[in-house]
């Protein structure tokens, strides 16, 4: 879709008729890094990689082919030096900064993270704690999950014995498009009394996606009491929506004959519209560089990509005079009864403020987590302790 809209579009010059291949990443991390190394004569750049393990790696691999990568999951915050990694460019802004951003305005510091055992999500956990201790912030525990009900008890068990935990990071799909162990995970908690307000859950995936919350309910509630109550305990962090949700775009685009696949739109996982935005913003950035008169290597690609104002897939798309990416996210919550989904704070990325909606959040019991000592999101301040 991305491709065809791209070529189609008078307003981009690039000098090239743009073609896509699709990289089946492998599971396992090793054998996924093999079959990118494979790729390096096939391809001029790469949308990706899909698993944060090795990011690193792939960013070198691209400076030595000449060939940029733009990526919206990797974590890895040495990547952002554009001296070590002039080839590399995010698509979507760092995920652990749209995080420190968050437990700054509500004063929650100690972390602990939960893991899907796939590879993928188990370095999207591991990376995010290096992320997060680098900014001095205590990330208590890293654990992921065992299959069956015993796996899951266990995690819970290890999570009680640790003190001082405010916010629990789960790297897994997230339950409202699909994602069953997430599901498994809260209802436990539910029922061992740890959803009761004492932490805040917070999704990853939904991080890097525009999950759609205007006037949508999740019917993954509607016979679940228990779920819909362990939610209530549940913070979920997404992009903005635009004028239009990912839904309303995905029907536009089934109706206008552009997407031909017989599939209704809330079958499609939002992650649809981040990879069709990456594409474009690749696009865009090829388009920059030619305009400006220089050779469309890797790095120049990658450094064209300031000052951006396109409209992508479900909403604007905009970058600063850095690169950064603009997209401003929302805290979604739910009362705790329904099955829908309401914002309730706006991160404003241009500032890097959080602003109230006006609707408050609905905790367990009516109490947040206690905050932590503001000393911890002071960089000029040594905190030990609490």
């Amino acid at each position: 879709l991305a491709v065809g809209r791209i070529s189609r579009d008078p307003s981009l010059d690039l000098g090239h008729r743009l073609d896509y291949v699709i990289l089946q990443e492998e599971c396992e991390t090793p054998r996924a890094l093999v079959r990118f190394a494979d790729f390096g004569k096939l391809s001029s750049a790469f949308i990706g990689p899909l698993n944060p393990g090795f990011c690193e790696v792939a960013a070198h691999l691209g400076e030595n082919w000449n060939k940029a990568i733009f990526s919206w999951m990797c974590i890895n915050y040495k990547l952002d030096s554009t001296i070590h990694h002039n080839a590399f460019a995010r698509t979507l802004p760092s995920p652990t900064q749209i995080l420190l951003t968050i437990m700054k305005y509500f004063k929650w510091a100690h972390v602990g993270i939960i893991a899907s055992s796939e590879d993928i999500w188990m370095y999207t956990a591991k990376e995010s704690a290096t992320a997060l201790r680098n900014h001095g912030l205590p990330v208590v525990i890293v654990t992921s999950v065992h299959k069956g009900e015993k796996g899951i008890e266990d995690i819970w068990n290890k999570i009680k014995e640790v003190h001082n935990i405010k916010i629990i990071l789960l790297c897994m799909h997230s339950v409202l498009i699909g994602g069953q162990e997430q599901a498994d995970l809260l209802t436990k908690a539910l029922e061992m009394g740890l959803a009761d307000g004492r932490y805040v859950f917070v999704p990853y995936d939904t991080l890097l996606y525009s999950l759609p919350y205007q006037n949508n309910s999740f019917s993954v509630f509607d016979n679940d009491s228990k779920l819909r109550e362990a939610y209530d305990a549940v913070l979920t962090i997404t992009l903005e929506s635009g004028e239009r949700t990912f839904y309303d775009a995905f029907r536009e685009a089934k109706e206008s004959g552009e997407i031909i696949r017989d599939l209704e739109a809330t079958q499609v996982s939002p992650l649809f519209g981040t990879i069709y935005d990456a594409i474009y913003f690749m696009a865009m950035a090829m388009d920059s560089a030619r305009r400006k008169g220089v050779r469309a290597s890797g790095a120049n690609i990658a450094e064209h990509t300031k000052n951006f104002s396109f409209p992508g897939f479900s909403h604007q798309v905009e970058t600063d005079s850095h690169g950064k990416g603009l997209n401003n996210y929302v805290i979604l919550d739910t009362d705790g009864h329904g099955n829908q989904l309401f914002p309730t704070h706006l991160l404003d990325m241009s500032s890097g403020s959080v602003l109230s909606l006006g609707q408050a959040i609905h905790f367990p019991n009516e109490v947040p987590p206690k905050p932590d000592s503001s000393c911890w999101f002071d960089p000029d301040v040594l905190c030990t302790e609490g």
